[in-house]
């Protein structure tokens, strides 16, 4: 037996590695997301609540975002994924930012008080509480650019 250690197969976490995991949860929301702002366009033209698919993605949809909300994600998460804090560290603010106004507008547009179904509701509940989720994970990964 020798008592040489082996070498380890992942490299040491690095300051500048330390926040990626952040940045890929970021994506990975924003992933999940645009696929349940798909199915809840899909859901409310099935359901009646709009009478096409793109105003089922538009400012009045209930159980999706708007698409140009699901193109800003979708460019912002791409920005917080990258090494540079100076792209990143912004990216991060504003998918915060997006995060809470999409909880927020609920209540302003009416959302929240609209005749939905308990599984539209739950939907709902579900597709808001992503939009935080992004938002918390946005600002975990804020946290660990201005501590490099």
């Amino acid at each position: 037996m020798s008592s040489v250690p082996s070498p380890s197969l992942t490299p040491p976490a690095t300051s500048a590695s330390a926040g990626r995991p952040f940045a890929r949860a970021v994506v990975a929301t924003v992933g999940i997301l645009l696929v349940m702002d798909v199915a809840g366009a899909l859901i409310s033209l099935s359901a009646g609540l709009s009478p096409t698919f793109l105003d089922a993605l538009g400012p009045q949809a209930r159980l999706s975002a708007p698409i140009p909300m699901m193109i800003a994600q979708v460019v912002l998460a791409f920005a917080v994924s990258r090494r540079r804090r100076a792209v990143a560290a912004p990216a991060a603010v504003l998918l915060m930012i997006a995060g809470i106004l999409a909880f927020l507008s609920g209540f302003s547009d009416g959302g929240y008080a609209a005749d939905l179904t308990a599984a539209q509701r739950v939907f709902q509940v579900v597709l808001v509480a992503g939009h935080l989720a992004m938002g918390v994970f946005a600002g975990l990964r804020l946290v660990t650019l201005l501590r490099r």
